[in-house]
């Protein structure tokens, strides 16, 4: 299943760890919540996140299908130019009908899902803050981070991404 990643950039230890039993007491199961913090940062009592989490696998995939669509879209617009040329019509449609599926396809990932990668929290972390990544169902995700900020403030919600719960990235 496809779900919305939470990153939220926390000071100290002791308040992740307070933050983590705030999203347990609301029903976000620990197992859905993944610490990364640099070398040093004592992350003992939090969930740690796996090397695909760490590795940003999600990202990778992220821009292997968005380069492959690429592909695929410039080999049939050179497959719809060679079938004009040779006047094969069927060929021509079904080329363009494929390039209009891929182009609103790209649109609609470029432009609906969100994009935020661990390498865009890269900063804080070095500086030694916990980045918390809590992976909750699309329609959760104004609620989880609603009670965070009241009840954290000095937390900072750094924006939401997407991540597939079946391959554990």
């Amino acid at each position: 299943m496809i779900t919305r990643r939470i990153y939220m950039l926390v000071p100290t230890r002791s308040q992740a760890e307070e933050v983590v039993r705030e999203l347990s007491g609301r029903g976000v199961n620990q197992r859905h919540i993944h610490t990364l913090a640099r070398d040093g940062v004592d992350t003992a009592r939090l969930p740690r996140a796996n090397i695909r989490q760490r590795t940003e696998l999600g990202a990778h995939l992220e821009r292997w299908l968005w380069d492959m669509n690429l592909v695929l879209f410039f080999a049939a617009a050179a497959l719809l130019f060679l079938a004009a040329w040779y006047a094969a019509w069927g060929w021509a449609v079904g080329c363009l009908l494929f390039m209009a599926v891929s182009f609103l396809l790209g649109d609609r990932f470029a432009s609906h899902v969100p994009h935020l990668h661990v390498e865009d929290c890269r900063v804080p972390l070095k500086h030694g803050e916990i980045l918390l990544l809590v992976d909750v169902p699309r329609w959760r995700v104004n609620e989880v981070e609603t009670a965070v900020r009241l009840r954290f403030p000095e937390v900072d919600i750094s924006g939401v991404s997407w991540t597939l719960d079946a391959l554990g990235i």
